[in-house]
């Protein structure tokens, strides 16, 4: 079965890829966050757009290439090279690539390409279990049926009585429904309803008719939701409360909400309320293409006990694609522009922002997929109406990966950026070459221990340790966050979040 389609049956609408989009890069710390351990299995699985196709796939008049070999074992088994048709009993596996197909029965024809397993089989695959009562599914044109599906994939458990499956996506049209909430005895924390799901592979799922219930109550429903599975997911039904130990914040609630005017625009609202910086909402309309998106915000954004007011801001943001088919190295480009005032200075200045990454496809070394380097260089350019001054800085983004075992990750990181702006710390690095170090302890599925330190190469000496706990419940999580600087100040600081996990 073709891939890329059977990654999507899972319904896995929040997963996320390996693709950073510039806004990360762009805004906070997101370019120092911790690897992805699990992401990009093999080198070029990057989720990277490619001529409005898969980048597996190979250019309209060229030769595609071969795809890979089907092997098929059983009890029982019967072919008729004349005709093309076969028949397999018992314990019969079909594998192709790192998919397994198990059934008690299959048959079709070779020649076809048309496979029926009318008593059903399971989908197996690394992150993928699947079950269907019937399937049918044609390898030479990627079409098929799917006949009461449910399973897990990645985090995602899903129910459907039937899917159509397409060259380029898989529609569950007859409704299902979707939950990260493993309880079994009671009704899922979050459960997602739809009348029909169009998964498109590595790009979005469109639901329509949706309703959303939490613990069983139906709490509201929309007409479409569009998921970016290049997206976060953030949260986004149920509010998040906590402390943030930042001088003008302290303990917050924080609801963010969404509405969706069509399949390619979005409007996002993040309401959060701080005991001492009481109220600051921002503002985003987004409008999605499959190669860029472009937004417009407006409102408050805090970096280092500084808050900014982003007026009337417009951006650009071009997606990553590759340069050449074989070439690991995708490329993508931002623009920016607003009016910023800083709250504490009261100054404002038109803030005009615009740069370029490339960023190599993950690296394995040693033949093994436990350690791993992901590169990115760029450049950008910022001007300052306020000093009638642009400046401009190399960047330069290396993290080295180790998986020490199931339990374990450590990774290793450089960075290096000059300061652009004086005027606003918001998107400024805290020193030019940096180096952080972090490992991670996972001892269960319920909790996760981390720590981070950040040392300065320039001066030489360490800037701040960060320890962190996480405690998940059933769909709930609670974090403590402890950051002890080592610069002159000694400053330290405690933050707390508990927050719904799911979208």
């Amino acid at each position: 079965m073709n891939k890329k389609l059977l990654a999507a049956v899972c319904l896995a609408a929040a997963t996320t890829l390996n693709t950073a989009w510039a806004e990360d890069y762009t805004n906070g710390d997101g370019r120092y966050e911790e690897p992805d351990f699990d992401v990009q299995q093999t080198q070029g699985e990057a989720a990277a757009v490619k001529d409005d196709k898969d980048v597996t796939e190979a250019k309209d008049g060229e030769e595609k290439a071969a795809p890979l070999p089907i092997t098929m074992t059983g009890e029982y088994a019967s072919y008729d090279s004349v005709s093309g048709d076969f028949v397999a009993e018992g314990n019969v596996v079909i594998t192709q690539g790192t998919e397994t197909l198990k059934t008690v029965r299959a048959e079709g024809n070779m020649k076809t390409g048309d496979v029926w397993l009318k008593q059903g089989g399971t989908l197996v695959e690394p992150k993928t279990v699947m079950n269907g009562d019937w399937v049918y599914y044609n390898f030479n044109n990627k079409t098929g049926e799917i006949k009461q599906i449910h399973g897990k994939g990645n985090e995602d458990f899903f129910r459907a009585p039937h899917a159509t499956i397409y060259p380029d996506k898989m529609v569950v049209d007859q409704g299902g429904e979707t939950t990260r909430c493993p309880a079994v005895e009671h009704s899922p924390c979050l459960l997602i309803k739809a009348d029909t799901f169009e998964i498109y592979p590595h790009d979005k799922m469109v639901a329509h008719n949706v309703k959303v219930y939490v613990k069983g109550k139906h709490v509201y429903s929309r007409d479409t939701w569009v998921n970016n599975l290049n997206d976060d997911g953030g949260t986004r039904i149920m509010p998040s409360i906590g402390y943030d130990g930042d001088d003008d914040k302290g303990a917050y609630i924080k609801l963010k909400l969404d509405y969706d005017i069509d399949e390619n625009t979005n409007v996002h609202a993040e309401l959060p309320y701080y005991n001492r910086g009481h109220f600051k909402p921002i503002f985003q309309a987004k409008h999605d293409q499959r190669n860029y998106y472009i937004t417009y915000q407006s409102g408050w954004e805090e970096e280092d006990d500084e808050w900014v007011n982003k007026k009337n801001e417009i951006g650009f943001y071009y997606k990553p694609h590759y340069f050449i088919d074989g070439i690991p190295v995708t490329y993508r480009l931002y623009a920016h522009r607003g009016l910023w005032e800083n709250d504490e200075t009261g100054r404002q200045s038109w803030h005009t922002e615009y740069g370029a990454y490339l960023t190599h496809d993950r690296i394995y070394l040693f033949d093994s997929k436990k350690t791993f380097l992901d590169l990115t260089i760029g450049k950008k350019w910022v001007n300052e109406s306020y000093t009638d001054e642009t400046r401009s800085t190399m960047m330069y983004y290396g993290t080295l990966g180790q998986k020490l075992g199931d339990k374990w990750n450590t990774w290793v990181g450089y960075y290096r950026e000059k300061v652009t702006s004086d005027l606003y710390d918001l998107g400024q690095p805290d020193m030019e070459r940096e180096l952080r170090n972090g490992i991670s302890y996972k001892p269960d599925d319920r909790n996760t221990f981390s720590i981070i330190n950040r040392y300065d190469t320039g001066k030489h000496e360490n800037y701040e340790t960060i320890y962190s706990w996480t405690h998940r419940f059933c769909c709930w999580a609670i974090t403590f966050e402890y950051e002890h600087a080592q610069t002159e100040k000694e400053d330290t600081q405690w933050n707390i979040r508990y927050e719904f996990l799911n979208w």
